[in-house]
Order: C-alpha cells, then structure tokens, then sequence
C-alpha cells in the first residue's frame, strides 16, 4: 500500500484538508513561470522570489521552472533558461530561501520543437527525462502522432500541458482518449480545477480525473493574483479525489 493510501485511509476526508496539508502531499510543483524576464510570467527577481515564498507557505518543497519557449514569441535557448535559473539561485541563497528549484520548459508545438528534438536540445524533468509542451488554444493540430513518436524515440516521454483548456479536445472528449492511447502523459493546472479558466477547462478536468488520465498536476502560476485560486483549488473535494488516487507522479519527482 502506497504512502498516500495509508494516509487517507487513517484519514477519511469527510472535510477539506487545509491548503498546505495537499500540497505538501502533492511535493513538486512541475510546471511554473516563475524566472524573471524570460516570458509573460514573472517580470523581475523581486517578483520570482515573491513568487516562491508563496508556493513554499503553501507546502512545495521543490519548484521545476518550465519557461515557455515558442518561436514567434519567446525564443528562449537551452542557455538562456540556465543563465536565468542561476540568477534566481543565487538570490535565493543570499535570502536564505531554502527550497529545491530547477529548470525545464515548455514547449510549443511547432517546427522549432521538432529541430530541437532531432539536435536533443531539450530541457527535460525527473528520471524520465518528461518533456513538457502545449499546442495552440485556438487550432487544433494534425500531425500529433507523428511527433509524440519522435519524441519517444528520441528517448523523451512527452508530457501534454493543460488538455483541459484546448476547447476543440472538451467538446469531443473522446479525443482525449485517442491522445493518451498515443502515450501521452498528461498534465492539468490546478487552477482548472478551481474554475479559474472557466466552464470549459473545468469540464475538461473533471472528465481527466474521473477518467484515471492525469499523471502530474501543475501550478501554472505566472503572478501573485493567481494564489487566491490556488488556495480555492487546493481546498477542493476534486483535488482529494485526484491525490487520493495515488497516481500524480509529482512525489515521485522528489524522490
């Protein structure tokens, strides 16, 4: 028996957990923007450290910064991720903020994403060397099978961010099934759960969760504004439900 079904099973969650208490269990956030000036997440080192003292006070122990790298937008390198999460390390020593954090990426689903998996320039996470990527929230893409078997033939395990906010995927939920039959591992926001995306992504989380689809789950957070949803999420019976399971593999990542 797992270490999370010994304790809920001491435990019957007849009333919500306090915040902490779920994060502390769910361990690694894998997924925020939290690097200072490297894409539409945090604007500055004041704001990244801002950022970490509230996912520490709200239970992380370790934070994987998952910059977005999209060619149009934000063309961020393997160089420039370290060089910023170097920075960051280093304020946080001179403050004495003792919390693990290292660096990923999130990718976007275009040719520059395919360029770099045939040079193996990827910023992986965990033992199972998780590529985290996202596709457009407005088209759906072709051509998905294809790069998924890329990806793991490049020796990657690819990671889907978020499928419960590509709208063109909830309103055909079987799709989502075709995606994970391709060997996609998938991750939701937290703050879907709390509806902060709307009806829509909320929908979308449900069906995933209910489905035994969701291997990791993520913060997401770009600004100090999104830990009022983030609270609500980590209060919800949604959230019990999904971490009672015992399949996130977010612990794992701090084994």
């Amino acid at each position: 028996m797992s270490f999370l079904s010994r304790f809920f099973k001491k435990r019957k969650l007849k009333q919500e957990l306090p915040p902490i208490k779920v994060a502390s269990l769910i361990q690694t956030d894998m997924h925020s923007h939290i690097l200072p000036d490297i894409d539409d997440g945090a604007k500055s080192i004041e704001e990244s450290v801002h950022l970490i003292l509230g996912l520490k006070e709200l239970g992380y122990v370790r934070i994987i910064c998952t910059p977005h790298v999209m060619y149009d937008f934000y063309k961020n390198s393997t160089n420039t991720i370290h060089h910023k999460l170097n920075l960051l390390k280093e304020e946080l020593n001179k403050r004495s903020i003792d919390i693990q954090i290292e660096a990923s990426a999130e990718y976007y689903f275009d040719e520059e994403l395919l360029k770099r998996i045939a040079q193996r320039d990827i910023i992986t996470f965990g033992k199972e060397k998780y590529l985290l990527f996202e596709f457009s929230y407005l088209n759906e893409h072709q051509g998905i099978f294809e790069v998924v078997t890329d990806m793991i033939q490049a020796g990657y395990t690819p990671v889907l961010a978020h499928p419960e906010r590509y709208h063109y995927y909830v309103t055909d939920l079987s799709k989502f099934d075709k995606l994970k039959a391709l060997g996609l591992k998938f991750q939701i926001n937290l703050l879907s759960i709390s509806g902060y995306y709307g009806e829509s992504a909320a929908h979308g989380a449900n069906y995933l969760i209910d489905k035994g689809f969701v291997d990791f789950i993520g913060t997401d957070i770009h600004k100090k504004s999104q830990f009022q949803g983030l609270q609500k999420a980590l209060k919800s019976q949604r959230l019990h439900q999904l971490v009672n399971t015992g399949v996130l593999l977010n612990r794992k990542l701090h084994e």
